[in-house]
């Protein structure tokens, strides 16, 4: 095994790595992280610290690391060059198809989409554009299936769309690696603070007049069908409108107001703004926007979930992202469809969602937040509390520090 081994972190998938990537040097490791000149602002570090932005340290990679001509002979691809020094890369999204042929130990990952869709490329063909565009992705998405198959290791975890797709590739589940890997949240960053939450201009227009505020800055999908279901794709978004149109007949509230971000990664935006006009809903509903188009960085976020009384993430899949976690942290409660056995797997007894399957359910949620604050209350700290012994840097290192040297002492001679 190296003596200091050198871990390239390649697809920084919303900026997923970037926390890993610190958490690891933190303790010793010498952790890189490559990032795409042309990855979109929730991608990248400066998305959680606003200070790195045109001045990145030197072990984070900043280039045009691969392009749609690199996608026939991917081993072309710089990506393939620049990680070959490494000892070890464990690569997300679709950096498996181009790293695969550095030939070096590498983990895959999976992010989500980069297993359940990627692979998948004429299930999911209607996600793409035009015939060249669903021609180039086919051709990625056969590399992206034999850089998995082939990994030295795979890291997901036991949510159901992900073990689908690993069976339907094949992969036995025994290849998937028996720890779980947390997302890691900035528990500096996101706090409680609900003094200074709406200072900010987009949290004023989003709060004014409301004495009850659902915040879910998940991003829109309605398009429903069992490719979406398997995937994990589908986040039930008609399930959000419907629950909230039943707590506002049930006017338990003054004035609730439910806020989703008007963005350009949300592609159903439009179709919501229709769909709460045709509801009756849309003097309830405010869509807020982002101080610049390509979306709120996460510490801009923050004001938007102290602000919030309750946070939904999603009523699709029953899993959860970054939009649950910064929101318990912040202390504020999240309404969300969970897919109990997963959870059960990870966390024993020890979760703190309010689960709601059906926007019946969810409706009840809101009321009964909105009816008893001091519950309402408790569960944010409890929260808080359950954040910090799960998902912050203190909690998590350990998780990662393990796993890697794990990974190197199976995988690097």
């Amino acid at each position: 095994m190296a003596s200091h081994p050198r871990i390239a972190f390649t697809g920084n998938i919303g900026n997923a790595h970037y926390a890993i990537a610190v958490a690891l040097r933190d303790a010793g490791i010498e952790a890189h992280l490559f990032i795409g000149a042309d990855d979109p602002l929730a991608w990248r570090p400066e998305t959680d610290e606003p200070s790195l932005a045109g001045a990145y340290p030197d072990w984070i990679h900043e280039g045009h690391w691969y392009g749609r001509a690199n996608v026939a002979t991917p081993w072309r691809a710089p990506l393939v060059e620049a990680v070959r020094s490494f000892d070890m890369v464990v690569a997300s999204g679709s950096t498996p198809a181009f790293v695969h042929f550095a030939d070096i130990p590498t983990v895959f990952f999976s992010m989500g989409g980069d297993l359940t869709v990627r692979p998948f490329p004429i299930t999911f063909r209607k996600l793409r554009g035009g015939l060249l565009s669903q021609a180039s992705h086919a051709v990625l998405s056969a590399w992206q299936r034999r850089a998995i198959r082939q990994a030295d290791q795979i890291w997901t975890q036991p949510f159901a769309p992900f073990m689908d797709a690993i069976d339907r590739l094949g992969i036995d589940r025994g290849r998937v690696a028996d720890a779980y890997f947390p997302l890691i949240v900035d528990t500096t960053t996101f706090t409680p603070d609900r003094t200074q939450a709406r200072e900010q201009p987009w949290v004023q227009q989003a709060t004014d007049g409301a004495d009850f505020v659902v915040f879910s800055p998940t991003r829109l999908v309605f398009a429903e069908s069992p490719e979406m279901r398997r995937s994990g794709q589908w986040k039930g978004s008609q399930t959000l409108l419907d629950a909230f149109a039943e707590f506002v007949r049930r006017e338990v509230a003054d004035f609730p107001v439910l806020v989703l971000p008007d963005w350009v990664l949300s592609n159903d935006v439009a179709d919501a703004k229709h769909r709460v006009v045709e509801m009756g809903i849309a003097d309830h509903v405010r869509f807020v926007t982002p101080p610049r188009p390509e979306g709120f960085n996460r510490s801009e976020l923050v004001d938007l979930y102290n602000a919030a009384d309750v946070a939904v993430d999603e009523f699709g899949s029953g899993w959860f992202g970054f939009v649950s976690l910064e929101a318990m942290a912040c202390g504020t409660p999240v309404v969300s469809r969970i897919d109990e056995p997963a959870i059960r797997t990870l966390y024993g007894d020890d979760w703190c969602w309010l689960s709601a399957p059906n926007a019946s359910d969810a409706a009840n949620r809101f009321e009964t937040l909105a009816r008893d604050r001091e519950f309402a209350h408790d569960l944010g700290t409890q929260a808080r509390s359950w954040i910090e012994r799960h998902h912050s840097a203190t909690a998590a290192t350990s998780r990662y520090v393990q796993a890697v040297t794990d990974s190197v002492a199976e995988l690097v001679t």
